[in-house]
């Protein structure tokens, strides 16, 4: 069996995450599941876990939702950390754990002479969404052993909370009811305020192992274990197998995992050393990063569609910004050899074009323009105008045409494009070709209406549009005199002198009143010499991102051992960030900085190839968000887009 091999050195560590598009879980070390998420077609993304549901009265507290969020991640006190499933008290030694390109996660340890070997897959059997956990201890002694364990944990079902930093629109949690019933080998737990259910079924050598009778019915978490005890002779090999099925028609789900069991056997790996694939840090990490967006992020709604959240746990909701991201490195990875299986290719071509579907046909525009985000429904949760977020999706429509010339599906959303347009035309200048938005890309609200990096990412969306419409035509407004004009005006008005250089201005007023700054989510800036919007070696942009990687960018770069260009939003440093240093030392030649920012990137990495929102300027410990797609997503970009400059030599 070839596995992907986890990164253990590293020490910034959190659940490792399995999933199938539709179901999604995340594993503790020892095996203990830590939650099991799904999409729920009412209510939007569903969460199995151990903690208390989110006040109703704390939506519009930061550090409340910061301190939530951590205990997700089993950091933090309070009720939240234990899990479900599988337990034992013994110490773990000899831990490996991987990945297998199907996406099946494998843990392995010892205790003392026991061998334990666990193999985690999340499944979509026809819309029988379930979590199934085999589980094989071999005792390697010449003697007897035994060995006891608890199946069970503390269980909370619930939506998931939606909690944001900066709150647009709280979405009230339901009613918290857990109803649980076990019977010999079954336990059911249902919330019918969802409605929704999940059944845990476990099987011992393939017969049904009896864990006794219990109801309860309460209004938080529900907490019940039943103990086991195995006795081994020497060499002697046991299993279980755990199948969590969790149904959001409300109805019960009966015996599903009877069927499950009968269609997919066990996989034998407690005599079999993990194989690992010998591959770069930089391969590892784009790999691990296309997983996770193509089996935690990428939920199938129906039909054809499919939405794109920017993670699976702490905020499972869609910005048309994070997801663009995520979609462009499916394409960038589409076009490098060795990177992308087979299957996966076939999968990457139903995601892009599921979520255009999607993001167009679904996603809910009750004002007119796209909100600041969505739930997986395509319910609006923030209506919120953000200009960059208008643009992402006619610029991933035209990106997915270039790369599969699938004339028919841009067909199908043709109607939607010049009413979009419009719609974004109402925010432009009376005289000038520069447009407003109500908060920058970081969800932050803007002092001056005009945003430097929206403004290059307008031009950018205009001139993929003109280009379109020569191929395919849909309108007859004049896009390139608009490309043209939008170019000339953003450079005539963000041009400014700061300490004697001239640089580009944040935010604008058109009045004469500017600001400097910038941020980690301004990923246009450091993509306009790439895109063409000015040369590499335009003074203005060169002098704008020293700035912006400098101690004069205050509320954006912050000093420390793991320091550099992070947001006011969260005041640490980014990786997002340090993705933007790493392409722009790639553009200015500079491999001295180009290796320190690898260097510090593998140090920040979580070890399983993710990325958190933010560090810790001095430890590099997790700061905020230990789930979110977007920074690995383009962190994995810059590494491939370096890898065709001749500056790849540098990667470890």
């Amino acid at each position: 069996m070839k596995l992907y091999s986890v990164l253990k050195s590293n020490e910034n560590k959190k659940p490792l995450d399995i999933g199938c598009g539709s179901l999604t879980a995340s594993i503790k070390e020892n095996g203990t599941i830590s939650t099991m998420n799904a999409f729920h077609p009412m209510k939007g993304y569903l969460t199995l876990s151990s903690l208390d549901a989110f006040p109703n009265d704390l939506w519009y507290d930061s550090e409340y939702v910061r301190s939530y969020r951590k205990r997700i991640a089993g950091r933090g006190e309070g009720n939240g950390t234990q899990g479900f499933g599988f337990f034992h008290n013994r110490e773990i030694e000899d831990w490996q754990g991987g990945y297998t390109p199907e996406g099946m996660l494998v843990i392995t340890y010892k205790l003392d002479q026991l061998k334990v070997a666990m193999t985690f897959e999340a499944v979509d059997n026809g819309g029988r969404l379930s979590l199934i956990q085999n589980i094989e201890v071999k005792n390697g002694s010449s003697m007897d052993e035994t060995f006891h364990f608890q199946l069970g944990g503390t269980y909370n079902l619930n939506r998931c909370s939606y909690g944001q930093l900066t709150e647009g629109g709280p979405i009230p949690m339901p009613e918290q009811i857990n109803d649980l019933e076990l019977q010999g080998h079954r336990m059911s737990l249902s919330n019918p305020s969802l409605p929704a259910q999940v059944v845990m079924s476990v099987r011992e050598n393939g017969r049904p192992l009896e864990m006794g009778a219990n109801k309860q019915k309460a209004s938080e978490p529900i907490q019940y274990f039943s103990e086991h005890q195995w006795q081994f002779t020497p060499s002697e090999v046991k299993q279980l197998r755990i199948t969590y099925t969790m149904n959001t028609a409300g109805d019960d789900v009966g015996e599903w995992d009877n069927g499950l069991i009968s269609e997919r056997k066990g996989i034998s790996v407690v005599d079999e050393p993990l194989h690992f694939i010998d591959t770069s840090w930089s391969h590892y990490v784009i790999r691990r990063n296309l997983a996770y967006i193509l089996n935690c992020c990428s939920v199938p709604v129906g039909g054809e569609q499919v939405c794109v959240i920017t993670d699976h746990q702490l905020l499972p909701l869609s910005w048309n910004r994070d997801s663009y991201y995520m979609m462009k490195l499916l394409i960038d990875a589409d076009a490098h050899e060795g990177i992308l299986t087979q299957t996966e290719k076939s999968k990457v071509m139903a995601t892009l074009k599921g979520h255009l579907l999607w993001m167009f046909m679904t996603a809910e525009r009750p004002s007119g323009y796209w909100g600041r985000a969505y739930l997986t429904n395509g319910y609006c949760k923030d209506d919120v105008y953000q200009l960059d977020q208008q643009c992402y999706p006619l610029l991933e429509l035209c990106e997915y045409y270039e790369w599969t010339k699938d004339r028919e599906t841009v067909v199908r959303l043709l109607p939607y494009l010049e009413e979009t347009i419009q719609e974004m035309m109402k925010s432009r200048h009376e005289k000038y070709w520069l447009f407003r938005t109500g908060e920058t890309p970081a969800d932050d609200k803007v002092d001056y209406p005009y945003h430097f990096s929206s403004q290059i990412l307008m031009w950018r969306t205009l001139q993929k549009l003109d280009d379109l419409n020569k191929e395919i035509p849909f309108t007859t407004l004049k896009l390139h005199e608009w490309v043209r004009q939008v170019h000339t005006d953003c450079l005539d008005h963000f041009t400014i002198e700061s300490k004697g250089k001239r640089m580009f201005a944040y935010l604008v007023d058109l009045q004469g009143n500017h600001t400097t700054y910038h941020d980690a989510n301004d990923l246009p800036t450091i993509l306009a010499p790439i895109w063409g919007f000015c040369d590499a070696d335009d003074a203005r942009w060169m002098n704008t991102m020293e700035f912006a990687f400098s101690t004069r960018n205050i509320g954006g770069y912050y000093e420390g051992v793991y320091g550099g260009l992070g947001s006011i939003h969260t005041p640490h440093p980014w990786p997002l960030g340090d993705a933007q240093q790493l392409i722009y030392s790639g553009i200015v030649n500079d491999q001295d900085q180009y290796a320190l920012v690898i260097k510090k990137l593998q140090q920040l990495c979580q070890w399983d190839g993710l990325f958190s929102e933010a560090v810790h300027e001095m430890s590099g410990e997790v700061a905020s968000r230990h789930w979110f797609s977007w920074p690995g997503a383009f962190i994995s970009q810059a590494l491939l887009l370096n890898k065709q400059s001749g500056i790849q030599e540098l990667v470890g």
